[in-house]
């Protein structure tokens, strides 16, 4: 048991021994792909150019975002022009929008002027735990790779309530959505106006804030950008972690995904081979009456999407896509009638790109769950995964009024 303990200790501070990754003159440029041609030549620069994928085109015509290392820089717009890409330069230096988003005096207690750590929120989630004992039913699906709880919180007023289930910071370096979710969560606890206060009575939420505990902390401690998760599951051990969501089993590896453990969406070596991913599904399927939850929501940030099945293909559309719409609509009609906020929703296939192995397709093809999404929260991607501060409670003010109008649609079709 001594020689357990100490390796989960040794596991949880070594990330503390290494270095920070930095992104000093690291720039973000947003290159529209026209033609089959460019989409194939841009991916085939991505190992020898150093390229690391923020957003892919949708479809041609489209832009993607990419971010590279200064000493590639011009040789990389020398290949755009030379090829006659469209392109424009959207971040100059990455590092000080990194620095901008890391407060210079900590403040430890729950607050949303600036992106907490693990532990941070974690001490918060006991706080309101031990607040709200009628009320917040914590939970724990189990724990991560490298030993940390992966710990939610179920808010509930009263017994017969319909259920959301929201998982939050699957992709490490999306900072937004935990920021986002422990707001919502602080709006159910103290509701502030009569409509929150409604879904908070009315509707049970089970809410895991940081889903991917292991690469949000390596995402504070050593690399910002970090997206996967820890699991070493390259048989060269030189890359590391899964997309864990491209990880569940349902159509795994279909599409969408990649079978290199070096890239940026590699599925894994097996449907579920990540314990997040399988403590997850787990937990749902064993601690959650079967048919109780209504809507399923993965969290993930940028774009300004609510995006519904399938995504696997765009030739075909759900039993339930016109409820799926309905109550997408209202998420974002509300939202933008409020802030003046636009988010763009439809199938994943035909609106952002194929994927498969994803929440959102388990949720509805395994769980038939009716209305299950991916949101993807501000911005359009001016700054993408690096957004100040001083945006998170614009961004959980606009979602929270989202949510309520999420509720609103999804009971005037009696979803809830």
């Amino acid at each position: 048991m001594l020689v357990k303990i100490l390796l989960v200790v040794g596991l949880f501070n070594l990330a503390r021994c290494v270095e920070q990754v930095r992104y000093d003159n690291y720039k973000v440029y947003n290159v529209r792909i026209d033609d089959l041609a460019q989409f194939k030549l841009l991916n085939s620069q991505e190992k020898s150019l150093q390229l690391s994928s923020w957003r892919e085109a949708r479809h041609l015509g489209e832009s993607s975002d990419v971010m590279l290392p200064p000493q590639y820089q011009e040789a990389f717009e020398s290949l755009l022009t030379t090829h006659n890409f469209t392109y424009r330069l959207k971040i100059d230096n990455v590092q000080l929008h990194i620095d901008a988003q890391r407060p210079k005096q900590r403040i430890t207690s729950m607050e949303w002027t600036q992106f907490h750590t693990l532990d941070e929120i974690y001490a918060w989630l006991d706080v309101i735990e031990d607040r709200y004992p009628d009320i917040v039913t914590p939970f724990t699906i189990g724990n991560s790779h490298e030993g940390r709880p992966i710990r939610g919180v179920k808010i509930s007023y009263k017994e017969g309530n319909p259920t959301v289930f929201i998982e939050s910071n699957i992709h490490a370096r999306e900072w937004i959505t935990s920021a986002t979710i422990t707001y919502f969560i602080d709006e159910l606890l103290v509701p502030r106006n009569p409509a929150v206060r409604d879904i908070a009575q009315n509707v049970d939420w089970y809410i895991i804030p940081v889903l991917n505990t292991d690469g949000f902390v390596y995402s504070h401690e050593v690399e910002r950008l970090w997206r996967k998760s820890r699991l070493n599951s390259d048989p060269t051990g030189t890359c590391i972690g899964t997309d864990l969501n491209r990880n569940f089993d349902y159509l795994w590896m279909l599409t969408g995904a990649d079978s290199d453990p070096c890239s940026q969406l590699y599925a894994g070596p097996s449907a579920e081979s990540d314990p997040e991913i399988s403590q997850l599904t787990a937990y749902i399927n064993n601690s959650i009456p079967e048919g109780a939850i209504k809507i399923y929501i993965s969290l993930h940030s940028y774009g300004q999407y609510v995006l519904s099945p399938w995504g696997h293909t765009a030739l075909e559309f759900p039993e339930h896509y016109p409820q799926m719409m309905h109550v997408a609509k209202g998420f974002s009609d509300a939202l933008y009638r409020r802030y003046g906020t636009v988010f763009t929703y439809g199938s994943s296939a035909t609106t952002l790109y194929e994927v498969s192995g994803s929440g959102k397709e388990w949720a509805y093809a395994v769980k038939n769950i009716k209305i299950p999404y991916t949101i993807e929260l501000r911005d359009k991607g001016e700054l993408g995964f690096v957004l100040p501060p001083e945006d998170i409670l614009p961004v959980a003010r606009e979602v929270t009024e989202g949510f309520v109008g999420m509720i609103a649609a999804a009971r005037e079709i009696d979803i809830l």
